[in-house]
């Protein structure tokens, strides 16, 4: 800009050198026009400011003042299995189960199923006819081993008392190598096909219920067709996160409680059966597992239920301060401040002079509660918490809201 300014200055004294008043104005309004086009182009070709960050916000709930640590669990099966045709075919039958008014009926999701029990066929015609032909190729080859023998045998006599030479002997061993080398064969493509024909029926690996069907009788399935998901409900499992300040705590063997609201509150007692060793890259939580015995399974897949944790307090763990604890937010808005690796800190979306900015606010931790923490100071319940995109964002970051 200044180098064009300078350009033109010259040019103008240039021009009014020898230039009368007339013409002196008519080039002062084009030297005008030439600056404002200058810096309406330089004004264009400015760096502009990094695009907003897109985020999503969650507002900011009030701490609840019960003591105590409480976690949100999923309940799930011990054992799940997905049974899939490794052969292709039409469906020839499902199994047929009594119903609840004692009328045979075909399978389905919550029947009762047996380890070994056959739940549906393919139409194994073709699958028998391969396995006959594959037996006939082998009795075949048992008879040409069975003559490349006695020729062998024969060739040995003769070639011992010097009436045979010894290129035809060899020549008959050969065979006979063959012959048995085919045989092989045979039995291998036997077995292949007694294989097919027994996967063309699905049995039940386990002891449980039916979850779902995917196939019906007459339909034309490829191999690895899902036909049922079989799920094992005499214990389950209960699944749920714990922050990094609690993960050390809860050890595997341990007794927990969990209460479960769909039963009336109704409390059942399981042990910790496996702690992850690395945390969620979304929730940063680690997830616990507690196994509880469900031998009435009265414990269905996916319900929710809250495990409570007062043994790990009277242990040690510090319960939260209700008259402190002034918000509760989720785990996942939790940051590290870049200048202190030993805190924490909150972004809450701001709106000023026109534009939307992130405000980094340092909290102090407290409670936690299922994959929400308590914190003390820094945010009011009612504020707009950055949940998603948090770790993207700095102090002052302009921001723009998702759903």
């Amino acid at each position: 800009m200044k180098l064009n300014t300078l350009h033109l200055h010259q040019s103008w004294e240039k021009l009014t050198s020898r230039m009368d008043r007339k013409t002196l104005g008519i080039g002062a309004l084009v030297l005008i026009a030439v600056l404002a086009l200058a810096a309406t182009t330089f004004s264009k070709t400015k760096p502009q400011g990094s695009a907003p960050v897109p985020v999503r916000v969650l507002a900011v709930e009030g701490a609840g003042g019960a003591s105590g640590l409480r976690y949100s669990a999923n309940i799930t099966p011990r054992e799940q299995v997905e049974l899939a045709f490794k052969v292709g075919g039409y469906v020839r039958e499902i199994v047929s189960v009594p119903g609840a008014d004692g009328v045979p009926r075909e399978l389905r999701a919550g029947d009762k199923v047996t380890r070994g029990m056959v739940l549906a066929r393919l139409d194994q015609q073709d699958h028998a006819s391969r396995v006959g032909q594959a037996r006939a190729s082998m009795e075949e080859a048992k008879a040409s081993l069975s003559q490349a023998q006695k020729d062998y045998e024969r060739a040995q006599s003769l070639v011992a008392g010097g009436y045979l030479a010894k290129s035809e002997f060899d020549r008959s061993l050969e065979k006979m190598q063959v012959a048995r080398a085919r045989l092989d064969g045979a039995r291998a493509q036997l077995e292949q096909a007694g294989i097919m024909l027994a996967d063309s029926q699905l049995k039940s690996p386990l002891n449980g219920l039916v979850a779902s069907r995917g196939v019906e009788r007459g339909t034309l399935v490829s191999g690895g067709t899902k036909a049922f998901v079989l799920v094992d409900l005499s214990a389950v499992k209960a699944v749920f996160g714990v922050p990094d300040s609690m993960q050390a705590r809860v050890k595997p063997g341990a007794p927990l409680s969990l209460l479960v609201e769909a039963l009336g509150g109704r409390e059942f007692t399981g042990k910790v059966t496996s702690v992850s060793p690395s945390a969620d890259p979304m929730s940063r939580v680690f997830d616990v597992e507690v196994t509880i015995p469900n031998p009435d399974a009265v414990l269905k897949d996916g319900m929710i239920a809250t495990v409570l944790l007062e043994g790990l307090e009277a242990a040690g763990a510090q319960p939260a301060q209700p008259a402190l604890a002034a918000a509760s937010v989720p785990l996942q808005s939790v940051v590290r401040p870049p200048d202190d690796p030993s805190g924490y800190m909150v972004f809450v979306v701001v709106d000023k002079d026109g534009h939307t900015l992130a405000s980094a606010r340092r909290v102090e931790l407290d409670d936690v509660t299922g994959r929400n923490v308590s914190v003390r100071g820094g945010v009011q319940p009612g504020e707009r918490i950055i949940t998603n995109g948090a770790t993207l964002v700095h102090d002052g970051a302009a921001v723009t809201v998702v759903p």
